[in-house]
């Protein structure tokens, strides 16, 4: 399964390895993928206890996703 989080937070390169290096240990998260300029962050997952696992990883690092 596949969805696009949109992260305000995001300002530059450094936001967004931080964001893929907490998904990367978040249980059932499979991939991330993510853009700078479009403040969005690609996750395959493989159920939706899983996104909801990455929403919490990201709001506790400071990137909480709008959707």
């Amino acid at each position: 399964m596949k969805k696009t989080l949109t992260i305000p937070t995001i300002t530059c390169g450094h936001c967004l390895k931080s964001i893929e290096r907490e998904l990367h240990f978040a249980e059932g998260v499979e991939y991330v993928q993510g853009n700078v300029d479009s403040k969005a962050v690609m996750v395959d997952y493989t159920d939706d206890a899983a996104l909801d696992k990455a929403r919490g990883v990201l709001a506790e690092a400071g990137y909480a996703p709008t959707n």
